[in-house]
C-alpha cells in the first residue's frame, strides 16, 4: 500500500484525528527500508493492525 492509497484509506474511515499520527507510525514501522517483507506482506500486516486498532478504539 502506497503512503497515497494509505492516506485515502485513512481519510475513509472514522478515526479521530488525534489518532491518526498513531496510525501513521504503524505505516512507517512496516514500510521500514531493508525490511525483509513482501509488498503483498506489508499491506496485509498493516491492514491486520489497522483492524486491531479500530476494534480497540
Amino acid at each position: 500500500m502506497t503512503r497515497g492509497e494509505f492516506e485515502k484509506h485513512i481519510e475513509k474511515q472514522t478515526i479521530d484525528p488525534n489518532q491518526k499520527e498513531d496510525y501513521w507510525i504503524l505505516y512507517d514501522k512496516i514500510y521500514e527500508p531493508l525490511s525483509p517483507l513482501t509488498y503483498n506482506q506489508k499491506a496485509n500486516l498493516l491492514l491486520a493492525e489497522l483492524r486491531k486498532l479500530k476494534k480497540s478504539n
